[in-house]
């Protein structure tokens, strides 16, 4: 019992020494990960036998974009193999199957490794098409241009093709948003304005999605195969928020499509970012060209140009003299230190009958400043942490 008191007694006392900033962020998320999250690379691999044609290597280029002006920003890495240096079996274990493509050459496509090891979620040719495909598309420009301007998150509704569900659905979908808008709206307006920080504005939007529609077959690989049992729903709708850099969340499918769910969504991305780490969090960055760096300086460069306004800096002392230049002589008159202004001032007052006897206390503030801080803090806690060590050891041995 008395080593459980002392554990309990450690932790309570981390608690108390450990600022709450360090358990929380009071930056929401889809903020926090548009200025700080950057986009996961995809891995794509054009495997093909003996040398590349001038057409290949042309394309090649274009897909990574070598001899351009850097536009474009793909969250892409292209690779080649050459099956003539390679095994079969060797191959077989990249693609993760059984045989080898049936044609080569072939353009194979993965998602970002931080979404685990899986087979390639897409295979094809390489032409001038599938390199536009992967590019960009008329969907994901919007989705980029919406998310650059700020918007909290876009929402991508993949139709059914079953007029009377999607209709259903979509204006379920739009009543919440609108709903949740208004709410996000009115707490941020009741809460008092005591830091000067970039505007956070809550606002969303819908992007609908054929699923038949041939500009966004890249798109619709990469949001169907985004999860392994997608493909058992083609006929019903399927929403997709995505925030940040393109990060697509979860779907809701069908009657997914509620109130619950959708507030619960929305709530994960408005609320406080409270873990820094991105792999901790749900979603997959989808293949987009954005310049997202350029994206999140803007709100900070708009703000710092609204924000300058300087206050005028007043004396402690409004009566205290002004300091007098004696260009010729190049000297400065007249400037009473602060004790001086202080004496001066009680007596003063006590003159005029304000005050019987002004007492001006001094005191010394010990300013570690943040890193000091930081430094005592850890040092405390490596402390705690030895001692709590140190008195559980005989426990620990005791279960061996």
């Amino acid at each position: 019992m008395k080593r459980q008191r002392i554990t309990i007694i450690i932790l309570m006392v981390l608690f108390v020494l450990v600022p709450s900033s360090a358990f929380a962020c009071s930056v929401p998320v889809f903020r926090y990960a548009l200025e700080r999250w950057a986009a996961d690379y995809y891995e794509a691999l054009f495997i093909h036998r003996g040398p590349l044609t001038r057409e290949e290597k042309q394309l090649l280029d274009k897909l990574r974009q070598e001899g351009s002006e850097a536009e474009a920003f793909l969250n892409l890495r292209v690779l080649e193999m050459d099956i003539t240096s390679s095994t079969e079996d060797e191959v077989k274990s990249l693609l993760m199957s059984e045989k080898l493509p049936e044609t080569l050459p072939v353009l194979v496509l993965w998602y970002p490794w931080q979404k685990g090891r899986t087979p390639p979620l897409w295979q094809g040719r390489l032409t001038p098409s599938t390199v536009e495909a992967f590019l960009q598309s008329p969907v994901r420009q919007k989705l980029v241009e919406r998310l650059t301007e700020g918007q909290t998150a876009v929402w991508i509704f993949l139709e059914s093709g079953n007029a009377a569900k999607d209709k259903a659905a979509l204006g379920l979908l739009e009543k919440e948003l609108e709903t949740v808008t208004r709410e996000l709206k009115e707490e941020a307006e009741s809460i008092p304005d005591e830091y000067a920080v970039p505007e956070i504005k809550y606002e969303f939007s819908i992007l609908p999605v054929s699923r038949t529609d041939p500009n966004e077959s890249m798109l619709l690989s990469l949001l169907q195969s985004s999860e392994s049992d997608l493909d058992e729903y083609s006929d019903k709708p399927v929403i997709f928020p995505v925030f940040g850099r393109g990060r697509a969340l979860y779907a809701l499918i069908g009657e997914g499509i509620n109130t619950d769910n959708i507030r619960e969504t929305i709530a994960f991305i408005v609320g406080p970012c409270g873990c820094e780490i991105k792999m901790m969090n749900p979603g997959v960055d989808l293949l987009m060209a954005a310049n997202w760096d350029a994206a999140a300086m803007q709100f900070y460069e708009e703000f710092y140009e609204t924000y300058n306004e300087v206050p005028e800096l007043t004396g402690v002392m409004p009566e205290a003299p002004a300091a007098k230049l004696d260009t010729e002589n190049k000297t400065v008159e007249n400037i009473p230190n602060s004790e001086e202004l202080e004496s001066d001032n009680a007596k003063t007052l006590a003159a005029e009958g304000q005050v019987g006897t002004v007492e001006v206390k001094k005191r010394k503030i010990l300013g570690l400043g943040l890193v000091g801080t930081t430094g005592v803090m850890l040092a405390i806690i490596v402390l705690l942490v030895v001692l709590g060590t140190v008195a559980l050891s005989p426990r620990r041995k005791g279960q061996l």
